[in-house]
């Protein structure tokens, strides 16, 4: 498992696993045999539906995109890459190269709109929401209540090192590694997750209604994202430590339900090959 998810799940299972109750209660509904519907309320109260359903074949593109634009890099190194994609984007031809191999053939960068940032909103209570939403019984909404707000105190610590503070695409690219990786049980390289993180952004920008949308909106869906990404890892963590597999299970199939929701995509479709986000046809 990634080492920076490791240190996050064992940073929320040290809060949570002061409160006499187990994880997996509260996260899955043992009388439908699935995971519980109350995170599809919460979901739904953000009105994002039509926004999020284009996210994964944009990210798909910007993915194929970005890789081609690394190997390019590789090639004929930044400078030139940079130097020809500034001239896509004027328009100009690029300058014919004076030796035998070709330069960067490139399609001009996207434009930069910035949706998925926003202005921090304190006030937003989502961590509350989702236990509501969620919980049974008041030890299940204390629990869940920790586990978001926990989630988003130590994910912040490594957004605000890597650039990726107030950022939607921050957020979801956690949320689609961490998933992916309790189901899949493989862990992508630092620049994959970079690449995604990137390849997110770019793919936000592309939706219109993600440009619409308020701060507060914003600021309560990032959490969303963070809190059910937090859910699966610490009922991971918990069938870690009892080293109870069925816990483990619950794990997995919470993030794969997480990962449907969320992406409107199975959770075959987004692996981890060879350290590398993949995102299936």
């Amino acid at each position: 498992m990634n080492k920076r998810i490791v240190t996050l799940s064992l940073f929320l299972f040290a809060f949570a696993s002061a409160i006499a109750s187990p994880a997996h209660a509260q996260v899955y509904n043992s009388n439908a045999g699935g995971w519980n519907t109350g995170y599809g309320t919460v979901y739904g109260s953000f009105g994002l539906a039509q926004a999020t359903q284009n996210i994964y074949n944009t990210t798909q593109m910007q993915i194929q995109r970005l890789t081609a634009r690394q190997a390019m890099i590789k090639q004929f190194g930044l400078a030139a890459v940079e130097k020809a994609e500034r001239e896509a984007r004027s328009g100009k031809p690029a300058a014919a190269s004076s030796s035998k191999a070709a330069g960067p053939a490139v399609q001009p960068p996207p434009v930069v709109r910035n949706y998925g940032k926003f202005t921090p909103d304190a006030s937003v209570n989502t961590a509350k929401q989702i236990a509501d939403a969620v919980g049974e019984t008041p030890e299940e909404k204390k629990l869940l209540m920790l586990i978001a707000t926990s989630t988003k105190a130590a994910f912040e610590t490594e957004a605000a090192a890597k650039g990726w503070s107030n950022n939607i695409a921050g957020a979801l690219t956690f949320f689609i590694v961490s998933n992916a990786t309790i189901y899949h049980g493989a862990e992508p390289s630092d620049e994959s997750v970079e690449t995604l993180y990137q390849a997110l952004n770019e793919s936000i920008d592309q939706i219109p209604e993600f440009g619409k949308i308020s701060n507060r909106e914003k600021q309560g869906f990032y959490n969303m994202l963070l809190g059910f990404a937090g859910i699966p890892l610490m009922t991971y963590m918990e069938g870690v430590e009892k080293k109870d597999e069925a816990t483990i299970e619950v794990a997995r199939q919470l993030a794969g339900g997480m990962t449907e929701m969320i992406m409107k995509t199975g959770p075959e479709n987004i692996r981890v090959e060879d350290g590398k986000i993949v995102f299936k046809q």
